[in-house]
């Protein structure tokens, strides 16, 4: 099964749902290096993150129109 990775800064990396922060590049880059054989279990003892915090799909913060709903009204035509 092939792990999905995003490379998102020099110190943040992005498995599937999950952000990983590291405190250096160089920390990344062996984490990032180690999901290429390794599970995230195994890479996450071996490559310690600062913190992991999960992702929210499809979030657009400045979208003013975020969060509103345009459904088509029951019953037809008018």
């Amino acid at each position: 099964m092939s792990i999905t990775t995003i490379r998102v800064s020099d110190t943040e990396v992005q498995v599937e749902r999950t952000l990983y922060t590291f405190a250096q590049k160089s920390d990344a880059d062996a984490f990032q290096n180690c999901l290429v054989d390794g599970s995230v279990d195994t890479c996450y003892r071996d490559h310690p993150p600062l913190s992991a915090r999960p992702t929210v799909p499809d979030e657009h913060p400045d979208d003013p129109a975020r969060g509103s709903t345009i459904s088509p009204s029951l019953g037809g035509m008018p």
